[in-house]
């Protein structure tokens, strides 16, 4: 099997397999994933592992670019610089590709009432984005976009309430699951959190809810007032990260305390005015 340098035909055919895949994907059909690998074996003639770490880069690409990526192949890095650029090229030449990117965060979220969960600790694995990566030519800024897709953020809302309120029913606490309210519905949404809930002990906890159609490894978008009501609220504080909403088991993991602390933060955009003359 080989083990030399990627060739830029090799990196081409790797990337247009798997926007293949992510294209049917984003479609809601199916498609096997064997088979691409195959038929880039055949054609190359590097291991299977070789080609699941390339999709792995190109996932990192992908989220780093604040694009869509295939849920399947978490992001990796030590990518080739040179993969990016071939990453940018095929979409540009991919005529509905980011429409579908589009639709995926833009269609509306209903209720989840049979939900499941899937509960994690949070993450520390995750990768993190290649200094300078995704700062010139990025197509639209889908985690912005579907951290404004306001039916989403309020069925996670909705779904977070539930949790805590079974969470204190189950465990004997019926008098503050009745307690529990979703502030960002009662008394707007400026507060720097969504929900007010209790601990067993009958102290506050302030969730601020986040919720993604993505896997766990997609980035999210804090305002500055949740910083800093975080820190101020240090103590009672709790950032829920609600993912892989669409799926049969929901994904979730809590982060308490200051989101300073808790996240590394990376500035996306700044309020201007005209400076005075």
């Amino acid at each position: 099997m080989r083990k030399d340098a990627w060739s830029p035909e090799e990196n081409a055919a790797t990337v247009t397999a798997y926007l293949d895949m992510l294209e049917q994907e984003l479609a809601d059909q199916s498609y096997s994933k064997a088979n691409h690998r195959r038929r880039l074996q055949e054609r190359f003639g590097r291991r299977e592992s070789a080609y699941e770490f390339k999709f792995a880069n190109i996932s990192s690409v992908l989220r780093d670019l604040h694009c869509v990526y295939i849920k399947g192949y978490k992001p990796r890095g030590n990518r080739q610089h040179s993969l990016e650029h071939e990453v940018r090229q095929q979409l540009m030449r991919r005529d509905g590709f980011i429409d579908l990117m589009e639709r995926s965060v833009d269609h509306p979220a209903i209720e989840r009432p049979d939900l499941e969960w899937e509960v994690i600790s949070p993450p520390d694995d995750l990768m993190l984005r290649v200094p300078g990566a995704g700062q010139h030519g990025v197509f639209v800024d889908f985690v912005a976009r579907e951290a404004n897709n306001r039916s989403l953020g309020r069925a996670g809302e909705k779904a977070m309430v539930r949790r805590e309120q079974a969470r204190l029913t189950e465990a004997g606490r019926p008098d503050l699951a009745a307690e529990v309210v979703h502030v960002s519905q009662t008394e707007g949404d400026g507060l720097g959190y969504d929900i007010r809930s209790w601990t067993l002990e009958e102290r506050p906890r302030l969730i601020e809810v986040k919720t993604t159609r993505q896997p766990q490894s997609w980035p999210m978008i804090v305002t500055r007032n949740e910083v800093s009501v975080s820190e101020n609220h240090s103590d009672t504080y709790v950032l829920a990260r609600l993912y892989n909403f669409s799926e049969k088991r929901i994904g979730i993991y809590e982060l308490p305390g200051p989101i300073e602390r808790t996240c590394i933060l990376e500035p996306t955009t700044f309020e201007a005015l005209p400076r005075p003359s």
